[in-house]
C-alpha cells in the first residue's frame, strides 16, 4: 500500500468513528454498552441524555436501566439495589419507576438508591427522572446483589448540555424484553421539533394501550412527574400536553406498560398541538420474556 492510500484510509476511519460517536451522544438513542467487569449480572443505561425543560423543570433528564442476571446464579425474586449517588448530587433529585412494582408503579420513589426484585429470567427494567437543574457530566450507576454471591456491577450515564437536535420522535430504548412476572415494560419518548419553542406536544400510544391487556394500563409520566393513567375502559391511549418543549424544541415523557403487555411493535405518535400541527412517529417493540444475560 502506498503512502497516499494509507493516509486516505486513516482519514476515512477517523471520520467514521467521529460520526458514530457524535450520533450516539447527540440523540441518546443508542443503548449504552456501559457494563463493566464479568460476573453473574450486567447493568445497562442509556449512554447519555440531553438536559431538557425550562423554569422549574430546567435541565431535567430521563434514563432507562436494564438489569440482566444469570438465572442459574441469581434470579426469581432475588433483590438488587441500584445506587445513583453521583447523579443524585448532580441533579439534586431522582424519582424511580418500576413497571413491575408489586404495589403501585405510578407512585415513584425518590432517593439515591432503589431496590427491585428480578424475574425468573434474571431481568428487571427501571426508569428514572432526575432534576431539575442537573449539572452536565458523567455519573456512575452501581448495581449491588443483596444476596449471595453479593457481586457489584457498574454502568455510566452522561448528562449533556441543552442543544438543538434533528426533528423527530425518539423512543429509547426502542425495544425491551418484558418482565416475566407482570409483562411490564418502560421506555422514554423524546420529542424534538424545530422552531417550536415552548409549544405543547400530544403523545398518542393507543396500540401500546391495547397491547397491555390485564387491568389495561398505559401510564404516561411527564418530565415534571405528573402522571396520567390510561385504561381500555376509560382512556384512548393519548395525552394532551404530555410534553412541553423547551427553547431548543426538546421534551420527553416516560411510557409504562404496567400489566400483561403482548409482544409486538406499537406505533407511538407525537404531534404539535398548535400550528403547524406537525406529527412525528416512532415505534416501541415489546419482546417476550427470555434470558437476556449474555446478549
Amino acid at each position: 500500500m502506498d503512502r497516499r492510500s494509507w493516509v486516505v484510509g486513516l482519514v476515512v476511519l477517523v471520520l467514521s468513528a467521529f460520526m458514530l460517536g457524535g450520533t450516539a451522544s447527540a440523540h441518546g438513542t443508542v443503548k449504552g454498552a456501559g457494563t463493566e467487569g464479568e460476573g453473574s449480572c450486567t447493568v445497562k443505561s442509556l449512554p447519555s441524555f440531553i438536559a431538557q425543560g425550562e423554569f422549574e423543570n430546567a435541565a431535567t433528564v430521563g434514563d432507562i436501566i436494564e438489569i440482566s442476571c444469570d438465572p442459574y446464579v441469581y434470579s426469581a425474586g432475588a433483590e438488587v439495589t441500584l445506587t445513583a449517588s453521583q447523579l443524585y448530587s448532580r441533579c439534586h433529585n431522582i424519582t424511580w419507576y418500576d413497571p413491575n412494582d408489586r404495589g403501585d408503579p405510578v407512585i415513584g420513589y425518590t432517593g439515591r438508591t432503589f431496590s427491585v426484585h428480578l424475574d425468573v429470567d434474571g431481568n428487571a427494567n427501571v426508569g428514572l427522572i432526575a432534576g431539575s437543574n442537573c449539572m452536565v457530566g458523567e455519573s456512575l450507576i452501581t448495581l449491588d446483589e443483596n444476596e449471595s454471591p453479593y457481586e457489584t456491577f457498574t454502568t455510566s450515564f452522561q448528562v449533556l448540555p441543552a442543544v438543538n437536535t434533528p426533528q423527530g420522535l425518539y423512543i429509547t430504548p426502542s425495544s425491551q424484553v418484558e418482565d416475566a412476572e407482570s409483562s411490564g415494560v418502560i421506555t422514554i419518548a423524546q420529542a424534538e421539533f424545530s422552531h417550536a419553542s415552548e409549544q405543547y406536544v400530544r403523545i398518542g400510544a393507543r396500540q401500546l394501550l391495547d397491547r397491555c391487556k390485564r387491568d389495561a394500563k398505559l401510564i404516561i409520566v411527564r418530565a415534571d412527574r405528573k402522571i396520567d393513567i390510561e385504561s381500555n375502559d376509560e382512556g384512548d391511549g393519548e395525552l394532551l400536553n404530555a410534553i412541553e418543549l423547551d427553547n431548543n424544541g426538546n421534551g420527553f415523557a416516560l411510557l409504562l406498560g404496567s400489566d400483561s403487555c403482548a409482544e409486538g411493535t406499537s406505533l407511538i405518535e407525537a404531534d404539535l398541538e398548535s400550528s403547524p400541527f406537525t406529527t412525528e412517529t416512532g415505534t416501541f417493540t415489546v419482546e417476550a420474556p427470555r434470558v437476556r444475560f449474555g446478549d
